[in-house]
């Protein structure tokens, strides 16, 4: 059996293709970060494979079948990974649009979003829409600069730095949207209810507002 350059193979050679697939496909540009498993993995495959070459009775069959499944079984594998990693990709972001705080609808239009998930029962979705309702509320009087992105413990910490009133409330607002969305508690009408307060508190926060004297700190997410 010949590499795609011509020459023959080595179980050297082939030991070095196979790893290189697999790493390739584990450690790849679109993966610069992965799990401690898959690293564990990657090396015992190698280790594997150095067994099987490197002590093989058949070693020296440059030819022999066993390279050649080998290296089927590593590529395999490697495909294997990459249609299992997109999906967690996809999720993964999925999962950041969801607790997205960012929106480009004006707050009118949040809080009749809001009001109607309520209606249909809805809380958790009903918290968020009326807590992205706060936020765009605050950049339409230019109280916080519009950014894409933000989340709700860098929201506490934004107000907290511009002015008191309504932080207690919206520590309270935000304390509800993180047990709903991280958390998984299910959200319910007293929660959505105390958003809804906080949204309110805020309404009388105006662009230029006193700063608070003391140091404060943001609800962690």
């Amino acid at each position: 059996m010949a590499t795609p350059y011509g020459g023959p193979v080595t179980r050297d050679a082939a030991r070095d293709e196979a790893h290189h697939e697999l790493s390739r496909a584990v450690y790849g540009r679109d993966h610069p970060h992965q799990p401690d498993w898959l690293r564990r993995l990657v090396h015992w495959i190698d280790h594997w494979l150095g067994k099987l070459f490197g002590h093989s009775p058949h070693a020296g069959d440059h030819t022999g079948l066993g390279v050649f499944a080998g290296l089927l079984v590593l590529v395999a594998l490697a495909v294997v990974l990459r249609l299992w990693l997109g999906p967690v990709r996809r999720s993964a972001r999925s999962a950041k649009r969801d607790t997205d705080l960012a929106s480009q609808l004006p707050s009118t239009a949040l809080r009749a979003e809001a009001e109607g998930h309520a209606q249909a029962g809805r809380y958790a979705d009903a918290v968020r829409s009326r807590l992205r309702a706060i936020v765009r509320m605050l950049e339409e009087k230019g109280v916080l600069d519009p950014r894409p992105s933000r989340t709700a413990g860098e929201l506490v910490a934004e107000m907290a730095a511009i002015s008191p009133t309504g932080l207690d409330e919206l520590r309270v607002a935000v304390t509800v949207f993180s047990d709903a969305w991280y958390g998984g508690r299910p959200a319910d009408a007293t929660g959505y209810q105390a958003v809804v307060r906080a949204d309110d508190a805020l309404a009388a926060v105006r662009r230029g507002a006193d700063r608070p004297a003391g140091p404060t700190h943001a609800v962690p997410v």
